[in-house]
């Protein structure tokens, strides 16, 4: 390996980076350069620094053919260290959510049966988001062992799958013990994005090597023409190849070829022979050579780096001893590199030789390629990676190749790379038995993948398809809108359902009907007694014990929540949760699984709820499916927040925040930061809550399209507890009149009337018949519903519009009612709202009973604000109260409470790290807080405090 020059503070400066990871800090590094620069020796030398400091080194290097190869650098990366293990070491880097990573890196499952689950997506395909989180446990796995460097050079031609994996791995390095160095030109147009996002990440340090200067380049000329020129001379070659090291080297050897003296005196000859092109230096060197030494040249051009001497001997036709000794002349001429593996000295030389060689030859060779490799029984995949490059020739086994390389391509979790595949075979172009087939995966692609180019390219051969069968309007109806949707084309998109719709009646198809009306609803702006008369008749022509049947009773649960009875909408809700929520495995693509647990929570039935919401996490994880893990946090939150314990509800719904980020679900993020802001404003926070409105893009006016129908009651109440009640009225009036639209219903928010009817009450005496009428007909609705929570809220509401002995008997009765009820947070607001109107009536004895329950509840649920106004009102009746400071279990952060709970039912940190999706030493972070807080030392004392009920004499004396 030649003397690096003038490269001192790059080398600097990784030294430093390998320190601080071997100290166990996690490191970026970027090598970013124009091509000849030397970025790969740079990497090389990192490399053996780490190895030198005891490092474990995996290296990859990108090349152009293997761009659409999923996960080809990852699988680069981890092979080797993952074949020197045996069979239980290996299984043991595979545990938990690391299985996930199998099918990305071409392994067999192997491992437990749960492992199996989680790296076959319980029956389908895992999402991107699962293979990227598997990946990082895997990494992180082999960074527990040994302090790791991970290496990528010429990262500008990976692909785009390994890419997502490295943009995934930095913002979570600086907890592992990793060392990421990734080396990549910056000039490279057609780069993934996922570079752009690793290169300017705020942890990378940026090394950047520049050209060498005159005395640089005289030391390199020195080393190449074997004497030392003179400064005429140096200068010359200095100026016309811009100091780059590789085309100095290239003119050097040039120079040396013609055997021309390094003297002042040749200035003429070096300018004659300088290389205005690396093509021109390389393709002499070649022409010298021997024809079979051309013929090998040729063929690693086609086969890529690293190709096996067997299979370049087929397609050079030669001999394989021929070839060894190609190569050892390829190597003597500088054309490929000096060790054993048939790889170019450098990418542009690759480059150059590639430019020379005729498109059909090109074309022809990687074609017999293909020849060659179906013949050794190569997968799909790596057939595909040359297909790509042969020309079009309508040949039924090209499309059948590439589309098993697509269908194996999603099954990995690379979505780019099936599509690159995929559009390849719909150029061959497919016979029309295999349209559909090509097309079909396209489309999840799409959905999984994102691209207007590609939308806008194959949406045309999508709807020509459906014209041509129209059963495929059914079948496909709801995907491809899903596709359309996420692409702004929703008007588009409810045509299509609307037309699938009428095949699907012709055809007296009526489950296929309906699970189009059913993905119809989501697009048309209708009021839910509308959406009702749609769907409600196929309850009657559907098995009921059916995914159809099941799918009615989800929809059904909802309606009875708008205007029949608890008991009615328990019954359809467990209807739809039957077989042990299988619901949840059965509707990935829908809403409605939530619809049940909603109805659920509302009826008070919050046992059930959280049973049904475990079990949809359960799914969710085992499927290794984004949307879905993030809708079941959603879903846990709900419960957590009906119950009253609003630290837990706080976490889960940041929980499915971070899911959601993850996955980039943007459309989730407004409805689940509007119920951040909810729990924040009950916990008193209100500056916290006012930065999540913010967040979510929701200050100005809020669309009209019902999942952002929350985003008004969360302002809405936000401005209440603000004291601006003008603006609050607004949000909440409004958010009546929508949800009378749309039918949305509380989680576990009260319904908009109650809502509407409190934001009226506050405006004051000039509101005060309107928001009594609002609150008796709020009342009416809950007591017809029949669920204890309801009741309760609507009497404290109505209470609000009233004086007297008629404001005392509401709030009594909205604190009697909910005796025995799990819904702790409703009966602490009731029970403050009775002792500070029996404060106001003089009663201030009375007063204090209610008031000290309140405040207990209050402290247990985590509610700041009501605690705050319960301790105020108990110390106006004149009872001595001590300053109010949270202890114990009260004192911990949503995110240590749910750490520490997980950690206390037995988990380990790791287990607990992947569920929530967290680091190991967050965990351990999180942990050592919750130890301080509660006085303890250990794990094993996390269950006997964490059930220690709150007392509320640390609050009053």
């Amino acid at each position: 390996m030649s003397e690096l020059l003038e490269r001192e503070r790059e080398l600097a400066e990784l030294d430093a980076l390998i320190a601080e990871t071997c100290a166990g800090a996690g490191c970026l590094a970027v090598i970013e350069a124009t091509a000849g620069l030397g970025k790969t020796r740079l990497l090389q030398v990192a490399c053996q620094r780490g190895r030198d400091a005891g490092m474990r080194v995996l290296v990859a290097r990108a090349t152009e053919l293997e761009r659409d190869f999923p996960f080809a650098r990852a699988r680069q990366l981890f092979e080797p260290a993952l074949a020197a293990l045996d069979e239980p070491a290996r299984s043991a880097l595979f545990e938990g959510a690391a299985g996930a990573a199998r099918g990305a890196l071409g392994m067999p499952e192997g491992g437990t049966s749960g492992e199996r689950t989680i790296a076959s997506g319980g029956g389908g395909p895992p999402d991107a988001f699962a293979v990227l989180h598997g990946l990082y446990w895997l990494t992180a796995a082999l960074a527990e062992q040994q302090p790791l460097l991970l290496a990528v050079d010429d990262a500008h031609w990976s692909d785009a799958a390994s890419l997502d994996f490295l943009a995934f791995l930095v913002p979570r390095l600086e907890e592992l013990p990793v060392l990421l160095v990734v080396a990549c030109r910056p000039d490279e147009a057609d780069a993934p994005k996922s570079l752009a996002r690793i290169a300017t990440d705020s942890l990378a340090r940026r090394l950047t090597p520049r050209a060498l200067s005159p005395r640089g380049a005289a030391a390199l000329l020195a080393t190449e023409l074997e004497q030392e020129p003179e400064n005429a001379f140096t200068a010359t070659c200095h100026e016309i190849s811009g100091g780059n090291p590789f085309l100095l080297r290239e003119l050097a050897r040039t120079l040396a070829a013609e055997q021309i003296h390094p003297a002042a005196a040749q200035v003429p000859r070096v300018r004659e022979l300088a290389p205005e092109r690396v093509t021109r230096t390389v393709q002499l060197r070649l022409a010298r050579l021997s024809p079979d030494a051309q013929a090998v040249a040729r063929a690693v051009v086609v086969l890529g780096d690293d190709a096996d001497h067997r299979l370049a001997a087929e397609l050079a036709g030669l001999d394989e001893e021929v070839v060894a000794r190609s190569a050892d002349e390829l190597r003597a001429a500088a054309i490929l590199d000096p060790h054993a593996a048939l790889c170019f000295v450098h990418p542009l030389v690759r480059t150059a030789l590639e430019a020379e060689l005729p498109a059909g030859e090109r074309a022809a060779a990687h074609a017999r390629t293909v020849e060659l490799l179906r013949a050794r029984g190569a997968s799909a995949q790596q057939l595909a990676t040359h297909l790509v490059a042969t020309e079009t020739r309508g040949e039924r086994a090209t499309v059948e190749t590439l589309l098993e390389a697509g269908r194996q391509a999603l099954a990995s979790g690379a979505p780019r790379s099936a599509i690159a595949y995929l559009t390849r075979a719909l150029r061959e172009p497919p016979p029309d038995d295999l349209r559909a087939a090509v097309l079909a995966p396209l489309v999840t692609a799409g959905i999984r993948a994102p691209d207007p180019e590609l939308f806008a390219a194959v949406l045309p051969e999508v709807l020509k398809e459906l014209e041509r069968d129209p059963g495929l309007r059914v079948r496909w109806g709801v995907k491809v809108s899903v596709w359309m949707i996420f692409n702004g084309h929703g008007a588009d998109a409810r045509s299509l359902l609307e037309r699938g719709i009428e095949v699907a009646t012709e055809r007296r198809d009526v489950e296929g009907a309906f699970r189009l009306e059913a993905q119809r609803t989501l697009l048309v702006r209708q009021p839910v007694t509308d959406v009702r008369a749609r769907l409600a008749p196929y309850g009657e022509r559907v098995e009921p014990d059916s995914v159809s049947g099941r799918l009615v009773a989800a929809f059904a649960s909802e309606w009875c929540a708008i205007d029949g009875t608890a008991a009615d909408a328990v019954e359809t809700a467990r209807r739809a949760l039957a077989r042990d929520g299988r619901i949840f495995a059965e509707q990935p693509e829908f809403f409605a699984p939530g619809r049940p647990v909603i109805t659920l929570i509302l009826a008070d039935e919050l046992d059930a709820a959280e049973r049904s919401a475990a079990r949809a996490l359960t799914i969710a994880r085992e499927r290794g499916a984004t949307p879905e893990i993030a809708a079941a946090w959603w879903m846990s939150s709900g419960v957590a927040w009906a119950r009253g314990d609003l630290v837990a509800a706080e976490a889960d719904v940041r929980q499915a925040l971070g899911v959601a980020g993850l996955g980039a679900l943007r459309l989730a993020e407004p409805p689940l930061r509007a119920v951040l802001a909810c729990l924040l404003v009950s916990r008193g926070e209100l500056d916290a809550a006012e930065a999540e409105i913010a967040a979510s893009g929701m200050t100005g006016e809020i669309p009209d399209v019902f999942w952002l129908s929350f985003s008004l009651y969360a302002r809405g109440l936000l401005r209440l507890a603000q004291g601006r009640t003008e603006e609050a009225a607004a949000d909440l009036l409004e958010l009546e009149r929508r949800a009378t639209r749309w039918g949305v219903i509380g989680m576990p928010a009260p319904p908009a009337e109650i809502c509407a009817a409190r934001a009226v009450a506050a405006l004051g005496e000039r509101e005060r018949e309107r928001a009594r009428a609002m609150a008796e007909a709020a009342l009416a609705h809950a007591r017809h519903w029949g669920a204890p929570t309801l009741v309760s809220r609507a009497l404290c509401t109505l209470a609000m519009t009233v004086d007297g002995a008629e404001r005392l008997d509401a709030l009594e009765e909205a604190v009697a009612v909910l005796d025995g009820s799990p819904a702790r947070l409703v009966r602490a607001e009731a029970l403050t709202d009775l002792g500070a109107a029996l404060r106001r009536s003089q009663r201030r004895v009375d007063a204090r009973p209610p008031l000290r329950e309140g405040l207990e509840l209050a402290r247990r649920c985590g509610a700041g604000g009501l605690a705050k106004r319960a301790y105020d009102e108990l110390a106006a009746t004149g009872e001595h109260v001590r300053h109010y400071t949270p202890i114990g279990v009260e004192s911990l952060t949503p995110s240590q409470r749910r750490v520490a709970e997980l950690a206390a039912s037995g988990m380990t940190n790791r287990q607990v790290a992947q569920a929530l999706f967290l680091t190991v030493k967050t965990i351990e972070t999180h942990l050592a807080a919750a130890y301080d807080k509660l006085g303890i030392r250990s794990r094993q004392q996390l269950p006997a405090v964490l059930s220690e009920p709150s007392s509320v004499s640390s609050a009053a004396g």
